[in-house]
């Protein structure tokens, strides 16, 4: 049997198999790798899925799911990296993750800082690093300067000061 390699073919490339490359990984992602919502402190925003994903999309985050697990009923997963020059770990690059899930007042948005999975993939699966209150930090200080109304829900009790001068509700 002879194969032979239709270069004409290449320029479909961008088309259709790199959608159905990415649709592989999103269907294997959440078939092989979902996990039970976990109970982190979040913040529940009048929003529906296109508004949360424009919003955050405006703050830099960008779409996160291809190198993360899924948790059930998610239906937002977004993360901005950024730099941190002097970091007790010695890493330097990290990641605000948000991830949102419907709730019958808007979406449930639940945040947490951790080690960028690119630059540092063995510190990001192992777990140790993540801070959830300086994510949920990150997103209350961005929805408290854009005046975005939101509830507080689950236990903020090991909130930061960053967290803690922001108060329970804001209205728009």
């Amino acid at each position: 049997m002879a194969f032979e390699f239709d270069i004409e073919r290449l320029r479909h490339l961008p088309e259709t198999p790199l959608r159905a490359l990415k649709r592989s990984f999103w269907w294997l992602r959440k078939t092989f790798f979902s996990k039970p919502k976990p109970d982190n402190p979040a913040v529940v925003v009048a929003m529906d899925e296109p508004e949360v994903d424009a919003f955050l999309g405006e703050h830099f985050f960008e779409p996160g799911w291809e190198m993360s697990y899924h948790y059930r009923n998610e239906i937002v997963n977004v993360r901005r990296a950024q730099y941190v020059r002097d970091h007790p770990t010695g890493m330097k690059w990290w990641q605000t993750h948000i991830r949102g899930y419907a709730h019958p007042d808007g979406i449930e948005l639940a945040a947490h800082f951790e080690p960028e999975p690119a630059e540092h993939p063995d510190a990001h699966v192992d777990g140790n690093h993540i801070d959830v209150p300086r994510g949920n930090a990150t997103l209350v200080g961005i929805l408290v300067e854009e005046g975005v109304a939101f509830e507080r829900i689950g236990d903020w009790s090991d909130a930061d000061e960053t967290t803690d001068r922001v108060t329970t509700s804001v209205d728009a």
